[in-house]
């Protein structure tokens, strides 16, 4: 019989992996839902709205693909029970014929296997031993090729059962599947709406644009000052050290709240031939939310930029993380912070609803990008 450890793996992830990683990602879609019906009619909050479907249909992509990855996995485990079972049902059967030979032999022979005679039959002790050995022998093997075929077969059993458990999963999947396909497609239609309703406002995107833009560059500039002014002071490389091996573990900014504007260059989602440049990550909160710092540190300044408010920047050695937008801040230059503490307030405007914290980490003067840091 066929007999081997399988362990499937799909893209270096068990079933398991994907199962954690589905319920981040539903986590993500429910706090994008939530946020998304926090709404107000402005052209603000249909940009905001516009930016939050962006994030939800990206969500529910990577979920699709977590449910498919899943079926792979559970096809090649089918796959691997069934060939399990065919050769199982094989063995099976050459046991039965083996052992319906046994059997047959046993009756044929029955006056010969008869202990009493076996024994009286002998031509002395020697042979007796031995003609005893070989008829214990035999009654073993017989004993134990039952015994196998009992077990070959509980074991078919398990398997046929293990198969039809899998499938069931894959139809459960399939059906998720098909269901996310649905809610996609409600999010493409709500986003095309949105983007027509902002195409009337190009001018206002564009001055919009400008500003962040502007407020950008310049908590751009006041980083690099500040890199250049503490040039020469000491950095602890244990700090630095400690910082670094905190990628993909780093707690979160906030307590709740979805990325809305990522990383790096991308698309703006109206205008069109014109890319966004984002040095951090812009994280959509609800009113009134509180900003945690996310690794223990020291306070190396707190600046004042249009379009960002107040923004607090915390030493890790080597590493600054950056909290912009803050309207109100419970921190001061010089001071010690541990991972959590509240160092301010996300700015809100009850106009256009601006609930939306922008995150920073440089590593010297290279940015980083934030979402590769927090953990997911």
């Amino acid at each position: 019989m066929l007999c081997f450890t399988w362990n499937i793996q799909v893209s270096g992830q068990s079933i398991d992996d994907l199962r954690k990683e589905r319920e981040s990602l539903l986590e993500e879609i429910s706090n994008t839902s939530r946020l998304i019906e926090q709404k107000r009619e402005t052209r603000q909050d249909n940009l905001r709205e516009l930016n939050l479907i962006d994030r939800e249909i990206a969500a529910r992509r990577k979920l699709i693909d977590n449910f498919q990855h899943e079926i792979d996995q559970l096809d090649n485990q089918i796959e691997v029970n069934q060939m399990l079972v065919n050769d199982l049902e094989s063995d099976i059967k050459q046991l039965k014929e083996e052992y319906a030979r046994l059997i047959r032999d046993s009756y044929k022979r029955k006056g010969q296997l008869n202990q009493l005679m076996f024994l009286f039959s002998a031509d002395g002790f020697s042979d007796a031993y031995l003609k005893y050995r070989l008829f214990k022998e035999y009654s073993r093997y017989r004993q134990k090729q039952g015994e196998k075929l009992i077990e070959s077969q509980s074991r078919v059993q398990g398997l046929l059962k293990e198969i039809t458990e899998q499938k069931g999963e894959k139809q459960e999947v399939l059906n998720e599947i098909e269901n996310e396909l649905k809610r996609l497609e409600d999010n493409r239609v709500r986003k095309t709406r949105l983007v027509q309703r902002l195409k009337t406002e190009q001018e206002w995107l564009q001055q919009s644009l400008k500003e962040k833009e502007a407020a950008a560059n310049e908590l751009e500039r006041k980083i690099k000052d500040l890199i250049a002014a503490e040039k020469d002071a000491e950095i602890s490389m244990e700090a630095s050290v400690e910082f670094a091996d905190m990628m993909g573990k780093l707690i979160w900014p906030v307590e709740e709240g979805v990325i809305v504007n990522p990383f790096g260059e991308h698309a703006h989602p109206v205008l069109k031939n014109v890319i966004i440049k984002n040095n951090g990550v812009d994280i959509q909160v609800v009113t009134n939310t509180d900003v945690f710092c996310v690794h223990p540190g020291q306070v190396s300044t707190i600046v004042a930029i249009p379009g960002l408010n107040k923004a607090v920047i915390v030493r890790h050695g080597k590493y600054l993380t950056v909290y912009g937008n803050l309207v109100d801040v419970f921190v001061r230059k010089g001071d010690i912070v541990n991972a959590g503490q509240k160092i301010g307030t996300v700015f809100t405007s009850e106009a256009e609803m601006k609930d939306v914290l922008h995150f920073e980490i440089w590593e010297e003067s290279t940015k980083l990008d934030p979402e590769r840091w927090l953990l997911r």
